[in-house]
């Protein structure tokens, strides 16, 4: 890209300079770089998190009077550092023209990758980049796996930035915590794209230190959970579940389960001895043991509590006659009485 340019009738303030051709009409001028911490027009501190910068209002009316491409994006470069051949360079827009003239004020992310102090000078350089289609980021902690939505807040936070640079490391943030993330590949353009009003696709490289499990690893762990035994967690789950159960089918209803027995003083079987407490009848807890004397009026006068199992009714004994009594004996007929009225019928 030809980075010739400059402005004719704009004198440059002291300790900068503006370059000038004839050819083309660029905005490119120099200023001091300060951090966002250092701006003193208000709390700017989310700008940090953003890729736009704060510019002197002289900047725009120059601006202004060049056919420029928008939005307004810039190519920040660091002539003084010098690596591999390459300067630090990275691309931005512009959050607000309120500066003091001379000065603009960066992120600290931008700081960092331009390797520039409080006070150096940093070229500013009006450029027009391709929309973006593709972008490709690697986070620099695992800890950025902790997000449970990724795109979604990286979709958020991109927001804040006007263009992407191969090679920068922004920083991002989410519920009070700072992300770091390196931008490794962008399209259509190989070294820098514009990301304002267009649709991006974003894919992500493994973080920084993060170590894909294998197929090994993950059978040693089962066999070797298999061989401690449950954890103890699950043995206090599998205990209660057990107690549960347990009460679940004592309290469950069991018809039938009842003894019958007679309203006279003999008892049919002693098979109700063997049957739990809770299951003899009324009838069987009343009956006194054979060779045991009771008091015959207290047994009459003391009622027995009648026990029985949850989930049963007890609607009382079935009431059998004594052998020759007189329901044996054939009913006598019924209603036989002859009817009286307490006016007599005249006879005519």
């Amino acid at each position: 890209m030809d980075m010739g340019g400059g402005f004719g009738g704009f004198m440059p303030q002291q300790s900068f300079h503006m370059r000038y051709s004839g050819r083309q009409r660029q905005f490119r001028r120099f200023y001091s770089a300060y951090p966002i911490a250092a701006y003193q027009h208000g709390n700017k501190m989310d700008a940090n998190y953003g890729g736009k910068i704060f510019m002197p209002p002289s900047s725009l009316d120059e601006i202004s009077q060049l056919e420029v491409v928008y939005p307004l994006l810039f190519k920040l470069q660091n002539d003084e550092e010098e690596e591999q051949g390459k300067k630090p360079r990275t691309h931005c827009g512009v959050l607000e023209f309120t500066a003091e003239e001379g000065r603009v004020y960066l992120p600290q992310w931008m700081m960092d990758t331009l390797r520039l102090s409080p006070g150096s000078a940093v070229e500013v350089i009006n450029v027009a980049l391709l929309h973006g289609s593709l972008v490709k980021l690697q986070p620099q902690s695992v800890d950025f796996l902790d997000i449970s939505d990724h795109r979604a807040v990286l979709e958020n936070a991109l927001r804040r930035f006007s263009a992407l640079t191969v090679g920068d490391i922004i920083t991002i943030e989410y519920n009070g915590r700072e992300y770091r993330i390196a931008v490794r590949e962008t399209q259509p353009s190989p070294s820098a794209i514009n990301i304002v009003e267009t649709d991006l696709s974003v894919d992500f490289e493994p973080p920084v230190g993060y170590v894909e499990p294998t197929a090994q690893s993950s059978r040693a762990s089962l066999s070797s959970a298999d061989m401690n035994g449950r954890s103890s967690i699950a043995k206090d789950i599998h205990k209660q579940e057990e107690s549960i159960k347990n009460e679940a089918a004592n309290l469950r209803f069991q018809a039938f389960r009842g003894a019958g027995t007679r309203l006279s003083s003999g008892t049919e079987r002693n098979a109700d001895s063997n049957k739990p407490a809770s299951l003899r009848s009324y009838a069987s807890s009343a009956t006194p043991d054979a060779g045991q004397t009771t008091d015959n009026s207290m047994e009459e006068d003391t009622p027995v509590p009648l026990d029985l199992p949850i989930g049963t009714l007890f609607f009382g004994y079935r009431l059998v006659s004594p052998a020759g009594s007189q329901s044996d004996q054939q009913d006598e007929p019924k209603f036989q009485g002859q009817g009286r009225v307490l006016r007599q019928r005249r006879k005519r």
